[in-house]
């Protein structure tokens, strides 16, 4: 898994990959998702904005926390 991620992240070859450092590819990986993330939250932040009503929202609880949580309500193919 690690060969294929440094492969689509990079462009490693798998040779590249196993020549290089460990904790170099997995600062570099760590850099990669947090960059995707960003650019995620910029392109994609109309879609998830609390104050939009469309659609149906109920509250669940949390098992974690054991607070109500409020959650758009999917519904099934």
């Amino acid at each position: 898994m690690l060969l294929v991620s440094c492969n689509e992240a990079f462009g490693y070859t798998h040779d590249q990959t196993l020549d290089s450092s460990m904790v170099l590819i997995l600062a570099m990986l760590r850099e990669h998702g947090y960059i995707v993330n960003e650019r995620n939250k910029t392109l994609y932040k109309d879609d998830e904005s609390e104050d939009d009503d469309s659609g149906e929202w109920v509250e669940v609880t949390d098992f974690d926390t054991g607070q109500k949580k409020r959650v758009r309500k999917m519904k099934s193919i």
